[in-house]
C-alpha cells in the first residue's frame, strides 16, 4: 500500500515539474513578445505599463525557482520515506498541501498575469 502512495506522490511531482517547466517556457515568450511590442512601437505611454509587466515576469520566474527547490526537497522526502518505511509521512504529507496549494496560487497568477498581458498588450496606444 505504502509502494502505491508513493508512486502517486512522484507521479504528482512530476506533474508539478512539468507545469513549472510549461510556465517557464511560457514567461520566456511573454518576455519576448513584450520585447517585441516596445521595439516596434516605443511608447512613452506604454513605458510603465510595459516595466510592471517586465517586473511581474521576472517575479514569476523567481517563484518558479523557488517553487522547484520546494519540489526537489519533497522529492528528497519521498525517497526517504521509501527506505524508512513510513516513518516521516506526517513530514510528506505536510509538505505535500503545502506544495499543491503554492503550486495552484501560482498557475492561477501565472494565468490572470498572462490575459492581463494579452489584454493589455493587444491593441497598445
Amino acid at each position: 500500500m505504502i509502494t502505491l502512495k508513493l508512486e502517486q506522490l512522484v507521479f504528482e511531482s512530476d506533474t508539478w515539474k512539468r507545469n513549472l517547466a510549461f510556465m517557464t517556457e511560457e514567461n520566456i515568450r511573454l518576455k519576448s513578445r513584450l520585447s517585441e511590442i516596445l521595439q516596434k512601437k516605443m511608447d512613452k505611454t506604454l513605458l510603465p505599463r510595459a516595466e510592471e509587466f517586465h517586473n511581474s515576469f521576472l517575479k514569476h520566474d523567481d517563484l518558479i525557482k523557488v517553487l522547484r527547490n520546494d519540489i526537489s526537497g519533497f522529492d528528497k522526502l519521498l525517497t526517504r520515506e521509501l527506505f524508512e518505511d513510513g516513518a516521516i509521512i506526517n513530514t510528506v504529507e505536510s509538505r505535500l498541501e503545502i506544495i499543491r496549494k503554492n503550486i495552484q496560487k501560482t498557475e492561477e497568477r501565472f494565468n490572470t498575469m498572462k490575459l492581463d498581458f494579452y489584454n493589455q498588450m493587444q491593441f497598445p496606444s
